[in-house]
Parts: C-alpha cells; structure tokens; sequence
C-alpha cells in the first residue's frame, strides 16, 4: 500500500472512541496483518481519502 505519506515521524494524538465490535474487528484484521491497531487505522483513512479524491469528492 502506498500511504508512505501517512506514516511520518511527526504525528499528532488523536484520541478516538470506538464502539466495542468495530475495534474487535480492527483489532483481528490488523492481528491477520502483522500490525498494530494504529497502523489499520491509518491505514484504512489513507485507503478512503484516496478513494475519495480520486472519485472528485
């Protein structure tokens, strides 16, 4: 994946509440891909805003 760009040194805390089922199924896919909850986050937002920008939303 190439969210090289979301993956910098010079973060911001976010702190995020999640309803107890969508963090179990974050929490097994990112298990599933050998990373941290975090990092599927950060992931997935980088994968929607493509999506987004490159559907002209």
């Amino acid at each position: 994946m190439n969210d090289v760009l979301y993956t910098g040194r010079k973060n911001e805390v976010f702190n995020l509440r999640l309803p107890e089922k969508m963090k179990a199924e974050i929490k097994e896919r990112a298990a599933m891909d050998g990373i941290s909850i975090n990092s599927a986050i950060v992931q997935f937002l980088a994968r929607c805003l493509r999506e987004e920008r490159a559907n002209g939303q």
